[in-house]
């Protein structure tokens, strides 16, 4: 992606953005022992699970605000998201939704084409596609404000 990126953004390309792949080590690591922390956990239940994904959903999409917001070096995903932004004047959120849901897409479709069913993708992810974008927009928001007042003061 980061090549993607390099050709989207031509010379407004930041080297700093070099860096997502030791931050995305960093954070699959630190994904990894999450989930090994808390796979002891036995969510029972539909409308449990369902809850379980919300709150997900809430805390990747304050996680992805303040990513962005922060301005540094973002995650692979994000970083595309927001070089086409940058090349193509479109909002974060909307080009935020329109990748993650693309992602989902393409996962079915190889699923379906390899697998011959649909795997490792359901309602959450879908919901998930949908609805990470929206929840970065409610957030940056705020944050932008913040930002404004106290930082850029």
């Amino acid at each position: 992606m980061k090549t993607v990126q390099k050709h989207l953004l031509r010379r407004n390309y930041e080297l700093i953005q070099l860096i997502q792949l030791p931050v995305a080590l960093v954070f699959g690591t630190l994904t990894d022992g999450a989930v090994w922390a808390i796979q002891g956990i036995a969510v029972q239940g539909y409308a449990a699970r369902w809850l379980v994904c919300a709150v997900g959903i809430l805390l990747v999409g304050v996680g992805v605000s303040f990513e962005v917001t922060a301005g540094v070096v973002t995650l692979a995903g994000e970083g595309m998201v927001l070089a086409v932004c940058r090349a193509f004047g479109t909002p974060f959120p909307k080009t935020k939704v329109g990748f993650d849901v693309t992602l989902v897409v393409i996962a079915s479709v190889l699923s379906l084409l390899f697998l011959h069913r649909l795997e490792g993708v359901r309602e959450g992810t879908v919901a998930a596609a949908i609805l990470v974008g929206m929840v970065a927009k409610q957030v940056n928001r705020p944050m932008q404000r913040f930002s404004r007042r106290f930082l850029e003061a």
